[in-house]
């Protein structure tokens, strides 16, 4: 058994590339092997991220906290959503308005490849 205590995990840059505010992340576990990974990830007001897709991993979240625009105007609470993205699913340019913390599994490699 493995036990992490996340508030004492720092928040962190993540990878960039795509996202386009100040994100950032604390890895709560990863598999070295398999790239799986999950993180809490934290997201300040803004567009946080590039139109992109996961070629290798699933993606799964879990909003904790915030609130985010959808496509048609709509302002939602982040807390308590459930979001799936298949493997190579478009996802993304997602505008946060209220911080938004949101815990993230990806079961493969979490690389990103952007829309072209």
């Amino acid at each position: 058994m493995k036990v992490v205590d996340s508030k004492k995990l720092d928040w962190e840059d993540p990878p960039r590339g795509y996202y386009l505010t100040d994100v950032k992340e604390k890895v709560i576990w990863e598999d070295a092997k398999t790239g799986a990974k999950m993180a809490l990830i934290k997201f300040p007001a803004g567009i946080a991220d590039k139109l992109h897709s996961h070629p290798e991993a699933d993606q799964f979240a879990y909003g904790l906290s915030g609130e985010a625009e959808t496509g048609d105007g709509e302002k939602i609470s982040m807390d308590g959503q459930f979001f799936y993205f298949p493997k190579g699913e478009m996802h993304g340019a997602t505008k946060i308005t209220k911080e938004a913390i949101t815990l993230f599994y990806w079961d493969g490699p979490s690389i990103p490849k952007l829309k072209d």
